[in-house]
């Protein structure tokens, strides 16, 4: 049977919203399309695959006008159970979809409920674990597993099911870069070889361009601009909405046909097409470190979970006044279980923390709180509140801040993340991006010496990924300490100096950030690509391009020098 997805004139308004969230969509993707919707945090792209399962307008509260259609059924009529076997979808926020006990019973859990005998069902878990990876966790507990490790679950769990149309809500955002690999790798092969409808909402576009044959670009409500990969990339970037790859914008900077995603394509069309030249003047950006007392000391700190899980395994470092450090690790390194004990969330079965000289053992986590501002990765564990306001205040009366002081503190924070006009918002009405943007928020209101933030840019559109690092980067300027957790190595390089990398709760690297992106070996053993530009920088050394560059400006700057006397300049 065909399952033809249909947008009819839709429209649709959260209640207590005057902003419609999607206005006058008029869509139709075929049976067997592998399709790519993108566009800004905010944009409608969630609330248009909660039109497809139909959660809205069964779930969500609000007016839908027009008429939604999957195959010969029409979503209004259809309870969200119904259309539960043909649609597959992996949310935004993967915990909010988490519902048993184990992982094993988590995939299984779907195939149940269907009535598939458990001869198949036991195949189909095997068969999915192995493809995302989580083979080995099947007795885990989802709910203390780390956000990517949840991911992983999710997408296992859906794949299970054997939906005739997947839609998948930022399913790559918490993955590390091998884990992005295949997690494309799976859904593609199973759209192509099945049939499949796949439906993608992403940012990451130089991952997954390769992998879809049609892009939905949205902006406020409405699809601005929809076409094949081709034509999307030929009509160029929308300011604040669509940006394209590094390597495709590279190739426009110089002149050159076509649109190459990958380094070495664009190498080839350079030869191609021009004479090089070596690289005469290059750039040097300098990173601050602090160099100031130690503020954080980790002294032989290990952590055991209740459930038997050894997460960390004798770590020891020390964090100066005024660093940034970029965390890094693929998913289940023990990175989150680290920062944890930072503020006291988590207390080390072996060792000692020391924050600003407390011990970590027996200091209250609202004394930590005073020097440490803690952002979550997931931001449903930090909001408490149901408006936006509230939220901002919340801290404030907490720590005892004068009241006096609300007004300027909340305008402060919430301009800083480009949230101002949300202060009198419904939380739970906002995206997962918007949510991650409020805990930054409600953080910075306290004004903190030191900032934790754990995966800051999940959810959030290019131009706001590199809004937030900025804003962080501008903070640790002015002497504010920051460790980041991140799976965004680009991003890592261009503002750390220092990185700490972890293994299974080991220490592998801890260093000068640029000394780990040329260790290509350490890289790959630890789920971690180097970023497109640096990945072009090594490809070109031969004409004087310094291999740790990372810096797009830097790039464009060296490829113009390599080309231009055949440019006639």
């Amino acid at each position: 049977m065909e399952y033809d997805i249909k947008f009819d004139q839709v429209s649709f308004r959260y209640t207590d919203s005057d902003t419609p969230a999607l206005k006058d969509i008029n869509l139709e993707i075929k049976t067997g399309e592998i399709v790519l919707i993108t566009g800004p945090a905010g944009s409608g792209k969630t609330t248009l695959c909660s039109c497809i399962n139909g959660l809205i307008p069964h779930y969500h509260e609000g007016d839908l006008e027009g008429k939604v259609t999957i195959g010969e059924y029409d979503t209004k009529n259809v309870r969200v159970g119904g259309l539960a076997s043909i649609v597959g979808m992996v949310f935004q926020d993967p915990e909010s979809q988490l519902v048993t006990n184990s992982v094993a019973d988590e995939v299984a859990f779907g195939p149940e409920n269907f009535g598939i005998p458990r001869e198949k069902i036991n195949k189909r878990v095997r068969k999915a674990l192995k493809a995302t990876r989580m083979t080995g966790y099947e007795d885990r507990e989802p709910h203390t597993l780390s956000g990517g490790e949840q991911q992983s679950c999710v997408i296992a769990a859906t794949y299970s099911m054997h939906p005739e149309i997947y839609v998948l809500d930022e399913p790559l955002a918490n993955l590390d870069p091998q884990g992005r690999a295949k997690v494309l790798e799976l859904v593609t092969d199973i759209a192509s070889e099945f049939g499949k409808t796949m439906i993608i909402v992403e940012h990451a576009l130089e991952e997954i361009l390769p992998y879809v044959q049609r892009v939905i670009i949205m902006d406020k409500g409405t699809i601005v601009r929809d076409g094949s990969v081709e034509s999307i990339l030929e009509n160029g970037d929308i300011k604040q909405v669509f940006k394209r790859p590094d390597i495709t914008r590279l190739a426009q900077s110089i002149d050159l046909a076509g649109f190459p995603l990958k380094p070495e394509h664009l190498i080839s069309a350079m030869q191609e097409k021009y004479q090089l030249r070596g690289v005469a003047q290059t750039m040097d950006h300098a990173r601050g470190n602090g160099k100031g007392d130690p503020v954080i000391v980790m002294d032989n700190v290990s952590h055991r979970y209740e459930a038997g899980v050894n997460a960390l395994h004798e770590v020891s470092l020390s964090i100066h006044q005024g660093e940034f450090i970029a965390l890094l690790g693929r998913n289940g390194s023990g990175k989150t279980t680290l920062v944890s004990h930072i503020i006291g969330l988590l207390k080390p079965t072996q060792g000692k923390v020391t924050v600003v000289g407390q011990n970590t053992m027996d200091t209250p986590t609202h004394i930590l709180a005073r020097h440490v501002g803690f952002c979550f990765q997931n931001p449903n564990h930090q909001i408490v509140s149901f408006t936006v306001k509230d939220e901002m205040e919340f801290g404030l009366k907490a720590h005892g801040i004068d009241e006096s002081e609300y007004p300027d503190r909340i305008q402060r924070a919430l301009e800083i993340v480009n949230m101002e006009e949300y202060a009198d918002a419904e939380v739970f009405d906002l995206g997962k991006g918007q949510k991650q943007r409020i805990a930054l928020a409600s953080v910075l209101t306290l004004e903190p010496e030191m900032l934790v933030i754990d995966e800051p840019t999940t959810g959030q559109d290019p131009e706001m990924t590199f809004e937030i690092f900025e804003i962080i980067n501008k903070l640790n300027q002015k002497g504010t300490t920051v460790l980041l957790i991140t799976h965004k190595v680009d991003y890592a390089a261009m503002y750390a100096k220092r990185a700490i990398l972890l293994n299974h709760g080991h220490i592998k690297f801890d260093g000068n950030i640029d000394d780990l992106l040329m260790d290509e070996a350490l890289m790959q053993a630890n789920s971690l690509e180097l970023p497109d530009i640096t990945r072009l920088a090594k490809q070109l050394g031969d004409y004087g391009v310094p291999a740790n560059t990372v810096h797009y400006e830097d790039m464009e700057n060296y490829l113009k020098q390599m080309v231009e006397v055949n440019r006639g300049n």
